[in-house]
């Protein structure tokens, strides 16, 4: 049991340390060794933690969700505030983590992972993939209470209305680490606010 919980310590300290390479340089500018220098841990550590990159990347989005979607998944799931202001509450908290601590520059680790090697890794693409559905579900879940509730006046289907959101949240980020200007969020968060009205 103690070798299981310093194990799991040990991979999530590599895990950890690797996120912020492999969020900033992507999965082909991220080597095992780049990510065992920022550990200061041997090389052959990592195999014994990780099968591969490609079982650490799977990993590492695994991590990058859990830390990242965790805060603003108790804004959408709140129930003192209405939905509609749940879910604006929301897309304005993910704005000012992009604008503020990321400084217009890193984007969503997940996206720019899913840009890069969507085409390339099927174990990525999908990994990927099952976090962003848990993530659209919940929106979706959210924007169909709003529209139950009156709030939300827009009858077009809660799925459709959460993927575009959801998809033009992405571009926004794109135009954002191009741009390195905040313009692209700040219109984005004023699109999704007229959206929802």
């Amino acid at each position: 049991m103690l070798k299981t919980v310093k194990h799991d310590a040990k991979a999530g300290f590599l895990l950890e340390k690797g996120i912020e390479i492999l969020w900033s340089k992507g999965y082909n500018g991220t080597s095992v060794n780049d990510i065992v220098k920022a550990a200061d841990v041997p090389k052959g550590s990592f195999y014994f933690y990780f099968d591969s990159k490609e079982d650490f990347a799977v990993k590492a989005i695994d991590k990058y969700f859990n830390a990242h979607f965790a805060e603003s998944k108790v804004l959408l799931e709140g129930t003192s505030i209405n939905p509609k202001q749940r879910l604006i509450n929301f897309y304005e908290f993910r704005a000012s983590l992009l604008k503020g601590e990321m400084e217009c520059k890193m984007g969503c680790m997940a996206c720019n992972l899913a840009s890069e090697m969507a085409d390339h890794n099927e174990k990525i693409r999908t990994a990927i993939l099952v976090k962003e559905q848990k993530v659209l579900a919940l929106i979706t879940s959210t924007i169909k209470e709003a529209q139950e509730t009156g709030d939300i006046k827009n009858t077009m289907k809660a799925e459709i209305i959460a993927s575009f959101i959801e998809d033009a949240g992405k571009g926004s980020m794109i135009s954002m680490k191009e741009m390195k200007s905040p313009e692209p969020i700040d219109n984005f968060i004023l699109m999704v606010k007229e959206i929802l009205m």
